[in-house]
């Protein structure tokens, strides 16, 4: 995903919509409801929840990374 792609993402999710995301042919979903924003990996559905978008975009992670460092190897 270019750096492009990733802001467009980030701002759509702020405006709340949801996306499925693969990492290495893994896929998350971002989600969220009125409590909150939600990382969840599909193969076990470990969750990261959030109170915002913004925070996601700032703390969740794949693995020891955080997402944001990780755009690049990113699809949608």
């Amino acid at each position: 995903m270019t750096n492009e792609k990733f802001l467009e993402m980030k701002q759509r999710v702020g405006w709340g919509e949801e996306f499925l995301i693969y990492h290495k042919d893994e896929g998350y979903w971002i989600s969220q409801n009125s409590t909150g924003v939600y990382f969840t990996r599909n193969v076990d559905g470990y969750t990261q929840d959030f109170d915002n978008s913004e925070e996601l975009f700032e703390n969740a992670k794949i693995g020891e990374q955080y997402l944001k460092e990780l755009f690049q190897e990113i699809e949608w």
